[in-house]
């Protein structure tokens, strides 16, 4: 999910061991397609659907309306039906969480998921981590999605364990959902430090280059052995406003041996395009 169309080998591995795939991807698909039992992904050669900016979570909202209807065509549907309207506030957010652009069709879903949120007909994880933040439910906007609850949830995955987000949005109760909003808004306030401490450091070596912005490389690689890599994606582009320059940053994997990188690019570079170049055979 999400990211399964460049998942070449992982399918394939999955097949050998009889395990039936299906990838629900919106990602551009490299030469090779992933060999899974089913793709679903408006950017995959020749699928029609019109709306290419679908996030990840609009497909898969697109697949659960599809395989509501199949049910129902096949009378398995239990009674009462599920109301698939109720996940529009999770739709909402990931479509503005995942910075895609608000074509018409997202837009539909956001101003949905957002009327849903207003009414307090919302996951108690997001009415949890709105309050944390301030934010009064009934009167938000999409910039809350994107600037207040989306860095809460992601930051339990940039500096420990992403389950702890997907426990809040999943939570039933009020109040293990406030318990989990807060730990993940002290994930945030320590994401933020870390960042801050990060482009600091990407900053001084850039001023250590002695180039001023039009004396800049074409792009920019920075790496530092102290950074965090699951801050690295926000200080590429962080970097990358400031330059005007194609970034990736490096930080240390897990194993303490290799290094991570996470790319960011500029209008009208896709980076991946720049990896294919550089590293024939790479895929993004």
């Amino acid at each position: 999910m999400d990211n399964g169309i460049s998942a070449v080998e992982g399918v394939r591995a999955a097949r050998e061991l009889g395990i039936k795939v299906v990838v629900t991807d919106h990602h551009l698909a490299g030469e090779t397609l992933p060999d899974a039992d089913a793709i679903v992904n408006p950017n995959q050669p020749g699928c029609p659907f019109l709306s290419k900016n679908a996030a990840g979570v609009g497909v898969m909202f697109y697949v659960l309306t599809a395989l509501r209807k199949h049910l129902r065509e096949q009378g398995l549907l239990p009674d009462p039906q599920p109301n698939l309207g109720n996940l529009l506030d999770l739709v909402a957010l990931g479509t503005v969480a995942d910075v895609v652009p608000l074509d018409h069709n997202n837009r539909i879903f956001v101003e949905q998921g957002l009327r849903r949120i207003r009414q307090g007909e919302a996951r108690p994880g997001i009415l949890a981590l709105l309050e944390v933040a301030g934010r009064d439910h009934s009167e938000i906007s999409s910039t809350d999605l994107g600037f207040v609850v989306g860095p809460r949830l992601n930051a339990a995955g940039r500096l420990d364990d992403m389950s702890v987000g997907i426990a809040c949005l999943l939570a039933d109760s009020r109040d293990e959902a406030q318990r989990l909003a807060r730990e993940l808004d002290t994930f945030n306030r320590e994401r933020r430090t870390i960042e801050k401490d990060m482009k600091t450091q990407a900053q001084d070596l850039l001023a250590s280059m002695s180039l001023d912005i039009e004396g800049l490389p074409w792009g920019l690689a920075l790496f530092d052995n102290d950074w965090h890599q699951g801050v690295i994606g926000i200080l590429a582009a962080r970097i990358r406003e400031q330059t005007h320059r194609p970034t990736i940053a490096f930080a240390p994997d897990d194993n303490g041996e290799d290094i991570k990188g996470s790319a960011r690019s500029i209008p009208g570079l896709h980076i991946r395009d720049v990896l294919a170049v550089l590293m024939p055979g790479a895929r993004g």
